[in-house]
């Protein structure tokens, strides 16, 4: 469906180019190195079919409202993945017992504070919760254009950095989506209203977020973040970032950071503010992301070695 849209950019960014041989020997290879990567992906499971299974008992996922509609990319955990070697190469923590002291202070912290009513969330706790609302991959994007622009990449180890950034992020999101029709965890939205673990039954609640159509746990935005985030320390030896973004650009709020960590930290706190994730499951779901990162890093793309010289 955007097949025109992308054409037209496409012919556009050409035209900024001037040497006719290179820019034609430039698109000879683009689309030699796309064929590949379709062949490769062909059989990759991405066109499997899959359903939800909503369920009715204490601690199952069930279809939330407004919609209630049925789980989204139920199929997208069969996927292959780009660099692990398998989908369950990586486990999760797994989410606390629903009788834990976790999983009561998870409950209580999301009632007080992800309400679409709540008199305690502050207008800042808000902003966090709203700045990371939509389609976490443009933002964590900016985020490594800082970093590239800062270290002054070129054009070969840009390359390699969104290569890593990407098939890391894909990955991750794999992961995650394997991992939710797994557990196939209730969102907080169905336990708060149900009242369960001593709380009392509030079934006018709402998420200050609509909760997603797909289980709880784990967090894809937060398993994404965390991913990303950790190519980036381990392709440049540092946490430390200084970053700015305006989201939605041109029309949105300004948010700065120093490091990646407290981007993550933020995508943690975003999900709880919104009402539509434990703190716990956002927390299991950066570390699980990072391991896929660390691993992305250490056996993919590795630089090539430096021809010796010749006597």
């Amino acid at each position: 469906s955007q097949k025109a849209a992308l054409d037209a950019a496409l012919a556009q960014s050409l035209t900024k180019i001037g040497d006719e041989r290179s820019k034609a020997d430039g698109v000879a290879v683009g689309k030699t190195v796309a064929e590949r990567m379709l062949a490769w992906r062909a059989k990759d499971n991405f066109d499997a079919k899959a359903e939800d299974k909503p369920g009715t008992g204490a601690g199952v996922w069930q279809r939330t409202p407004p919609g209630l509609a049925p789980g989204a990319l139920p199929h997208l955990g069969g996927v292959t993945p780009f660099m692990l070697k398998s989908v369950d190469q990586f486990a999760a923590k797994g989410r606390p017992a629903l009788t834990s002291a976790e999983f009561a202070r998870d409950l209580d912290e999301i009632k007080r504070l992800g309400g679409r009513h709540s008199t305690e969330r502050t207008a800042e706790q808000t902003a966090v919760a709203v700045f990371w609302a939509g389609n976490e991959i443009p933002q964590l994007n900016a985020v490594a254009r800082a970093v590239s622009q800062a270290k002054q990449l070129s054009m070969h180890d840009n390359a390699r950095l969104y290569a890593l950034v990407h098939a890391a992020a894909a990955d991750a999101l794999i992961v995650s989506f394997r991992v939710k029709y797994q557990e196939n965890a209730w969102r907080p939205i169905t336990a708060i209203r149900a009242g369960y673990g001593g709380v009392a039954p509030d079934p006018n609640w709402e998420s200050l977020l609509i909760t997603p159509p797909h289980p709880e746990y784990p967090c894809a935005h937060c398993i994404t973040a965390g991913a990303v985030a950790q190519v980036l320390r381990d392709l440049f030896g540092s946490d430390e970032l200084k970053f700015s973004y305006v989201y939605p650009p041109g029309l949105g709020m300004m948010r700065s950071y120093t490091s990646l960590a407290q981007i993550e930290k933020e995508m943690e706190d975003a999900r709880a503010f919104s009402g539509i994730h434990f703190r716990s499951t956002s927390e299991h779901s950066t570390t699980l992301g990072r391991r896929v990162g660390a691993f992305a890093v250490a056996n993919h793309l590795r630089p090539a070695a430096a021809p010796r010289a010749s006597r």
